[in-house]
């Protein structure tokens, strides 16, 4: 009997791409890949299609019932309706015909080719999900790769593919005691939306092994344990770290001239994204990537270039010193600034996260920047509005004087104690007393170039985080209650 056993016929095409799916969705839901990814494979298996190309491979019928009662099998018909609704009604027409001529298997094989060639052109010349599914199939579901992401089509995987863990040392988030802010002064200046002690593990589904980097934090820097029991509320280079804690002193004799309490709170406002390129982490991200992928050495030669060619501040190739990504001392420099004739490390990382994480980058080492730059900002903050104050606040205690630290990018810790969270709110509406009295003079200003004129909420911004008179906001009973308001802490 055994002699006339053979295996159920199959049609090569079909049973390729059928293998291919499924061998993908595998891939994607082990518990190697990311976790985003995973979610991903569990969607695509239940959109029906892989187990709907495998039944169509051997030539069975996507129907079931006879006469009247023959409908589509649930798989199917959610097939169909992933990748067009329109194929639906297409598909139960192919499907009946074949079976109607009686035409056998390999019959509904090829009615399953005819309904591809209809469907899948309507489904990438509409575009979205479905048609991102498909070309994701094409790819073999190959994750760790470059995907095509502009600001007019946003790509709904960019910016997923990522795995971190937050390691210990970062108090709890915890509600503002707005009776210890009662008859004090609070204040702000620009902050980037970085964590801190976030070791990031995978990026566009590239695990980084040995290359995994911590994160330093930007706003979380004040929630850090150790900084909290040294008393440090926030780090800068060494003038701008001076200036603001000399504000934070004109800002104690001003709530005292008041009759106030003498304490002074400082609320940073977070910048737009691209604001984190100065410090550390998105350079760090980014040589990991090199290490891990490999590039080839004419990309790095390349974007080494573009890195000395760029014009910064007005300087064309400031940075002609950089020594390149094909020359292992490129990470100590971009640190450091080492062998640099010009400049600071921290603009020349600016300089090198905008060439290597541009398109050519991203292609060449197969990622998409915006995943590492997710996996790097502070969940807290990184979704919301730009300009937000109030996310996190510590007391100012300029009389303990600045000091030297050991963040990476900003050598001095200025003096303070984190006090609590908020939800944050626009710093136009936290400061609103403020904001409206300077606001009106800061309009007509000259602008970058001749006949325009310089924003004048960026110059209020820029008002309320470096004068140094008038720009506290004394917090009486009447604002403690606006507060409360605005933060939906009434």
């Amino acid at each position: 009997m055994a002699d006339y056993i053979r295996p159920t016929p199959r049609n090569p095409m079909l049973g390729l791409l059928a293998d291919a799916l499924t061998g993908g969705v595998e891939w994607m839901r082990s518990p190697q890949r990311a976790q985003q990814m995973q979610g991903l494979g569990g969607l695509l298996a239940q959109t029906g299609i892989p187990a709907t190309v495998e039944r169509l491979s051997y030539g069975e019928p996507l129907t079931k019932g006879r006469g009247m009662t023959t409908r589509l099998r649930p798989e199917a018909e959610a097939a169909l309706m992933t990748l067009a609704p329109e194929a639906v009604p297409i598909g139960r027409a192919a499907m009946a015909g074949a079976r109607a001529a009686g035409r056998g298997a390999m019959a509904v094989g090829r009615a399953g080719e005819q309904l591809a060639e209809r469907v899948v052109p309507q489904v990438m010349e509409r575009g979205g999900l479905p048609a991102q599914l498909l070309e994701g199939m094409a790819q073999g579901s190959r994750s760790n790769v470059y995907l095509p992401d502009t600001p007019l089509n946003r790509n709904p995987l960019v910016g997923t593919r990522y795995q971190t863990v937050q390691e210990p040392g970062i108090v709890p988030r915890r509600p503002i005691n707005y009776d210890d802010l009662l008859g004090g002064s609070i204040m702000t200046y620009p902050t980037d939306m970085l964590s801190r002690n976030v070791r990031v593990t995978n990026i566009s589904d590239v695990p980084l092994g040995g290359n995994s980097f911590v994160t330093e934090g930007g706003l979380q820097y004040m929630m850090d344990q150790a900084n909290i029991a040294n008393k440090i509320g926030y780090a800068s280079n060494k003038a701008a770290a001076t200036s603001q804690n000399n504000r934070a002193l004109q800002a104690i004799e001003e709530n005292l001239s008041r009759g106030g309490t003498g304490r002074v709170f400082m609320a940073p406002h977070t910048m737009p994204p691209g604001g984190e390129n100065f410090s550390t982490a998105p350079a760090m991200g980014l040589l990991s990537l090199i290490d891990v992928t490999n590039p080839s050495p004419k990309l790095l030669d390349e974007l080494s270039d573009r890195i000395r060619e760029a014009t910064v501040k007005g300087v064309k190739g400031k940075y002609k010193d950089f020594v390149g990504l094909n020359d292992p001392r490129a990470a100590i420099q971009l640190m450091t600034g080492e062998g640099l004739s010009a400049g600071s490390p921290g603009d020349l990382r600016k300089v090198f996260v905008e060439k290597v994480g541009s398109v050519a980058g991203e292609k060449g080492m197969g990622f998409n920047y915006r995943d590492l730059q997710n996996a790097i900002l502070d969940p807290n903050v990184r979704d919301k509005p730009s300009f937000l104050m109030g996310d996190s606040i510590y007391e100012a205690l300029p009389f303990l004087g600045t000091r030297p630290g050991t963040h990476g990018a900003y050598s001095t810790d200025m003096p303070g104690v984190f006090v609590g969270n908020t939800r944050g709110a626009p710093i136009s509406e936290f400061m609103k007393p403020l904001y409206e009295n300077i606001l009106p003079t800061q309009m007509n200003k000259p602008g970058p170039r001749a006949g325009v004129y310089a924003d004048p909420n960026q110059l209020t911004r820029g008002k309320l985080s470096t004068a140094g008179e008038g720009i506290s906001m004394f917090m009486d009973e009447e604002q403690i209650r606006r507060l409360k308001s605005l933060l939906g802490d009434d």
